[in-house]
């Protein structure tokens, strides 16, 4: 015992007297300098810079809350280690083991002095897994910091995507990663090989670079973007042992870019004139497993992009297909859907309104009720969406059809019922009445004899009377009355009075807050009924709306259940700010 005292007594003395000399026994190994001091020796590198990844590590546990960088504890740590961490970092570029502890430092600290750093780490070795997770890891802390105006971060990650460019092993990762910062930080620079990635031959894509490319560009908004993203929402891609898309993603991306980049080009595809899209669609015939294209499928798929923008200056288009019988149902049902919403956003005194709304009655028309061509149940719904007052009178005269009179012609009628209760007004109740007492007067009548088969169609029945409540409740215009109807437990009751608000065409702020008070409705069919209403209501824009959809979309991140709706809100979102 006394010999170890004398011992200690000695080395304290010895560490006095020297001051800061490196003694054995004297650093004091709590202190982040201790370790730092240590990176300058090759031998002692790669065991500092594990102490050092360790203390940063420890310090984020106990930081308030947890993992926050800018507690006071992890900004003094930081300031104390990371410029010597860097330059180790980089200056010793095959010290594997040094590298790897480095890199946690270096992406953790949401710091831009560790850019330079991460931006070395893009220069990986291909095939090495070491390198290439540490240039991963590189990439997506700068995903995350996605510095602005800073060319050499650009140039650098532009580079890493030629590196990256095997479909294989962290390649893809690094890609998106890549690519994902490259929008965040949104250099028109990167625009050219983004578009170059997005319009690869079909055998070459990758899902999440289609994708990571598509949701970039239109991050940067550059309107020579269009055409790639057109040439996006056709890729139909091999991932593993199915395939997926981008389409999501790049009707996002356009909606971004707004009417004057995309609607062009967007007509163009629906008239069969993309080349681009042209040849990736006869490319297909090559693929291996790859299924037939569905008749219209490309007309059809731009057609739901153009209704996104409810854009006037694809009416002609729209209505050429709509009138053209040669067409498929599916393009020329696509077409009346977005003339009709395209027709609700204009001005109400529009003549454009009127020749959708005919139009699209001429092709609800056409064909003998109940007739294996009758374009009436497609057409139906068009005609509630553009609000038209006309609507209730063209589908009670189809419902009172002789051909449809007949008890089993009633689950066809029904397809007709509904869109007439969403499109009743406070003065058509006597026709409504008098065609539902008779189906549930045929129904009963059925039941009987067929009770499972009948017994959905019943409960479809006391659906369709709930919706046309609405408006025998409300007088029409009543704009105070619907607002309470959006408070109702049926979601066909909220529908009904959402289409009836947006049909008085009046920047009513009080129905407009109403609208938004239900935005977060967990139903998809409804929220998208709000969201026409909203949108029909906000001729010049929308501040709050923007800010309460932004609010709804963060706070349900990560349901994937939502995703649909999130896309719809935020093309709507995209729209709105659009306004003026």
């Amino acid at each position: 015992m006394r010999t170890k005292g004398l011992l200690s007594r000695l080395t304290l003395i010895t560490c006095l007297a020297l001051g800061g000399a490196a003694v054995a026994g004297c650093d004091d190994e709590n202190d982040p300098a201790t370790h730092v001091k240590k990176l300058d020796a090759e031998n002692r590198r790669p065991a500092a810079m594990r102490k050092l990844r360790e203390m940063f590590q420890s310090r984020l546990s106990m930081a308030r809350p947890p993992d926050n960088v800018d507690d006071p504890q992890v900004k003094q740590f930081l300031d104390a280690v990371l410029p010597a961490v860097a330059t180790a970092f980089t200056a010793h570029s095959e010290e594997v083991s040094t590298r790897k502890e480095a890199i946690e430092i270096l992406a953790g600290a949401h710091d831009l002095r560790a850019v330079p750093a991460l931006v070395s780490a893009l220069q990986f070795h291909v095939g090495n897994s070491d390198s290439e997770r540490i240039a991963l890891r590189a990439a997506q802390a700068l995903k995350e910091l996605h510095p602005a105006n800073n060319p050499v971060v650009v140039q650098g990650l532009l580079g890493a995507i030629d590196r990256a460019a095997a479909n294989s092993g962290n390649s893809p990762s690094i890609r998106e990663a890549v690519v994902s910062a490259l929008g965040l930080i949104g250099d028109r620079a990167a625009v050219s090989t983004l578009k170059q990635l997005l319009q690869r031959p079909i055998r070459d894509q990758e899902i999440r670079t289609a994708r990571a490319s598509a949701d970039a560009l239109g991050l940067i908004g550059d309107p020579s973007a269009a055409d790639a993203l057109v040439y996006g929402l056709f890729l139909n891609i091999r991932s593993g042992s199915s395939r997926a898309n981008a389409f999501n993603n790049c009707a996002r991306a356009l909606v971004r870019l707004g009417p004057p980049a995309a609607v062009p080009r967007l007509i163009a595809t629906v008239n069969s004139e993309n080349v681009l899209v042209n040849d990736l669609l006869a490319s297909y015939a090559t693929e291996p497993g790859m299924p037939p294209m569905p008749p219209g499928f490309m007309k059809a798929q731009a057609i739901d992009v153009l209704r996104n923008f409810a854009d006037p200056t694809a009416i002609p288009a729209l209505l050429a297909l709509l009138a053209n019988r040669q067409e498929v149902g599916n393009v020329r049902g696509a077409a009346a859907e977005t003339l009709a919403y395209t027709g609700l956003g204009l001005p109400r005194e529009d003549p454009r309104r009127v020749q959708i709304f005919d139009a699209i009655a001429l092709a609800f028309n056409e064909a003998p009720a109940g007739d294996p061509t009758d374009m009436a149940p497609t057409m139906a719904p068009a005609l509630v969406i553009l609000g038209d007052p006309r609507a209730p009178a063209v589908l009670i005269r189809r419902l009172a059809a002789p051909a449809l009179q007949a008890a089993d012609a009633t689950a066809f009628r029904m397809a007709l019922l509904m869109p007439l209760a969403s499109a009743i007004r406070h003065a058509d109740f006597p026709a409504f009445d008098r065609i539902a007492q008779t189906s549930q007067t045929q129904l009963d009548g059925l039941a009987a004899e067929a009770p499972d088969e009948v017994r959905p169609v019943l409960a479809q029945l006391t659906a369709i009377r709930a919706v046309a409540s609405v408006a025998r409740d409300c007088e029409d215009g009543a704009i105070a009355c619907y607002q309470q109807k959006l408070a109702d437990q049926d979601k066909n009751v909220v529908r009904k009075a959402a289409y009836m608000i947006a049909w008085t065409g009046s920047e009513n702020a009080d129905a407009r807050n109403a609208l938004l008070a239900r935005a977060d409705i967990p139903d998809m069919i409804v929220r998208r009924s709000l969201n026409t209403a909203i949108d029909s209501l906000s001729p010049h824009g929308c501040a709050e709306c923007i800010t309460r959809l932004e609010a709804i979309i963060t706070a349900e991140q990560g349901q994937e259940s939502k995703s649909v709706m999130h896309l719809e809100s935020q093309m709507l979102i995209a729209r709105l700010r659009n306004r003026h």
